[in-house]
């Protein structure tokens, strides 16, 4: 075990025990499964930011339909079951809720093997992890900035929507019961 970075073809022992390599090809192919498992990495953090955007637009309507507007009134007459308007089930609340959980999992049981790997201190082993990182944000990272952006837009749409309604009556010279609030 190494107490620094080193660059050799000679790997004793990579994440299991007796799994050692000591070739160029086998050091390739190392690299090679570190660098799949860099990219797979930030391909599930879009993957996790795709799922969280489609469980706040479900927030977002349930929101509205709290706290309705003029226009959502309107949209009240559709609503077949008053007890559960968006027409959400047990199965389906279960499989947001699975599905967050086994990609929180998947994720951060991955980010460890990242982690062990590097760990080796085999110098091949971080430029891998590196560059299979980098390439993976290159290749996600505006569908990051673009999710993030819309949930923002999503956010602002619920939670706007009332205070502009306050907001209108300030305007018009109806203060009663008009509460203030601070967007901070």
């Amino acid at each position: 075990m190494h107490d620094s970075f080193y660059w050799s073809n000679k790997v004793e022992n990579f994440l299991f025990k007796g799994f050692s390599v000591h070739s160029n090809r086998g050091l390739i192919g190392i690299c090679f499964i570190i660098f799949g498992m860099a990219f797979m990495f930030e391909y599930l953090r879009y993957i996790q930011t795709i799922h969280k955007q489609r469980e706040l637009k479900l927030r977002v309507k349930q929101l509205k339909l709290l706290c309705p507007t003029e226009s959502a009134t309107l949209l009240q007459r559709t609503i077949t079951d008053p007890t559960n308007p968006l027409n959400i089930t047990l199965f389906d609340r279960a499989m947001l809720f699975g599905t967050e959980v086994s990609l929180w999992l998947i994720l951060q049981n991955l980010g460890y093997f990242i982690m062990l790997s590097v760990m080796m201190y085999d110098g091949w082993f971080l430029v891998a992890a590196v560059l299979g990182g980098g390439l993976g944000y290159f290749v996600f990272g505006q569908s990051f900035m673009r999710i993030n952006i819309q949930n923002c837009q999503l956010m602002r749409s619920a939670f706007c929507t009332q205070i502009c309604g306050e907001l209108a009556k300030i305007q018009t010279g109806n203060p009663q019961n008009v509460q203030q609030y601070d967007l901070i």
